[in-house]
């Protein structure tokens, strides 16, 4: 169950200098679209991201994001059913409870709450010790950008889907938690690698990652498969767009474009034509697992 709980954080929710990210641009017909990697969290030295990233996006029609997070209106989270401490052995209680007292949280609130919650509350807790913040993604600053420079920001989902796929988890996210706990230890050199690696755009490394990772197929299919088909096809058939015409910038978590059924090999299937813009440098880290 290797390395799921920083699986969630790149598919949901950076050396000094300019990054250079991955970055592509899918053409058919009068569709033009440049898509970037991303990483949900980040640091300042991930700043500023490269020209032509910041071109495509002041000429683009729409920035195309996973989902609009500051859309909380109406938003519900089903009752709990299952809380942490239901799911956990004894042993896993008590390992539970040391990360929470090293991240100083908690641990009778989290023992007490939705496995899934739990996970999350770790996770991001430990984002914030190992220095990095959900504020400075890359999907983030350029939301904020698209929003000064009024951009039209165009949402794949609704907040409330992704809730829905998050808290719908078998026994209320039970794998995810135990990934959080298992590989807690892992997690900084992990954390560090994987933005390296975004930085660096290294396509190689990415892909590795994606392989080491070891995820239910429950998982892999509500959380990765069903999603990427579901954006290709938007993508091929943009509600946005009727005339089927303009061009888009879009940010995406990085592990939809590569693996199997990725984003950008099912616009191929569909008839784009895909050109990698960026260019791939070695990240110089390994992930230790």
């Amino acid at each position: 169950m290797r390395n799921l709980s920083l699986t969630l954080f790149t598919l949901l929710f950076a050396v000094n200098g300019v990054a250079e990210p991955l970055f592509w641009q899918a053409t058919k017909g009068q569709l033009n679209y440049y898509i970037l990697g991303s990483v949900h969290v980040g640091d300042d030295s991930m700043f500023p991201l490269n020209k032509q990233i910041m071109d495509a996006l002041q000429s683009s029609d729409g920035l195309i994001i996973e989902t609009d997070v500051r859309k909380t209106q109406g938003i519900t989270y089903p009752p709990a059913t299952l809380l942490s401490k239901d799911v956990l052995t004894p042993k896993q209680q008590d390992e539970l409870s040391g990360i929470a007292n090293l991240l100083e949280l908690n641990a009778p609130q989290l023992l007490n709450s939705p496995p899934w919650a739990t996970a999350l509350a770790v996770q991001m807790k430990q984002i914030e010790y190992l220095g990095y913040k959900a504020a400075y993604g890359v999907d983030a600053h350029l939301t904020y950008k698209a929003t000064f420079q009024e951009i039209p920001v165009i949402s794949l989902e609704s907040l409330q889907f992704q809730i829905d796929l998050l808290t719908g988890q078998k026994e209320s996210g039970k794998e995810l938690l135990l990934s959080a706990i298992e590989e807690f230890d892992h997690s900084e050199e992990m954390t560090h690698c994987l933005i390296k690696t975004w930085k660096a755009g290294d396509i190689e490394k990415l892909n590795e990652f994606a392989q080491l990772t070891e995820m239910s197929e429950e998982f892999e299919k509500a959380f990765l498969t069903d999603r990427n088909l579901d954006w290709a096809q938007q993508l091929a058939s943009p509600s946005w767009s009727k005339e089927k015409k303009g061009t888009y910038l879009m940010v995406v978590g990085s592990l939809h474009l590569v693996g199997e059924n990725n984003v950008l090999a099912l616009l191929k299937e569909g008839g784009f034509k895909v050109t990698q813009l960026s260019q791939s440098k070695p990240a110089l880290c390994e992930f230790e697992y």
